[in-house]
């Protein structure tokens, strides 16, 4: 890939002391060797994307098919933690269940003995 040719390229810089300004254009030495390197580096950035490609879709198979089968779960994803976090919501419901049922009934009993203290005390 990489050649030496020091006498490929020749840049030449115009001198202010004329008036006219010229384009100076540099090429090759010849038609047949300017031809030839770009067909060259065509040919080497397409092998170049044709490579980034094949890696590009490598690893995308890589990153889909680690398992075989189940869901890919990032590495980060605690289990443990979820499962207790849903443990701790399901008893955080019932307790609150349950909290309800008992002060219905606790003033219900406390109605109803008031209101048989206050017959009995009448009578």
């Amino acid at each position: 890939m990489a050649f030496a040719a020091p006498a490929l390229l020749a840049v030449i810089r115009p001198s202010f002391k004329n008036s006219t300004h010229r384009n100076l254009q540099v090429r090759a030495q010849t038609f047949r060797e300017e031809g030839r390197h770009s067909n060259m580096v065509d040919s080497n950035l397409r092998v170049l994307r044709e490579r980034i490609e094949q890696v590009q879709m490598k690893e995308r198979l890589e990153r889909c098919c680690r398992k075989e089968h189940g869901w890919n779960y990032a590495p980060g994803y605690n289990y443990k933690l979820k499962r207790d976090t849903q443990l701790s919501d399901f008893f955080g419901l019932v307790s609150l269940a349950t909290g309800t049922v008992f002060l219905t009934l606790l003033s219900g009993t406390l109605g109803l003995y008031l209101v048989s203290l206050v017959v009995h005390l009448s009578h």
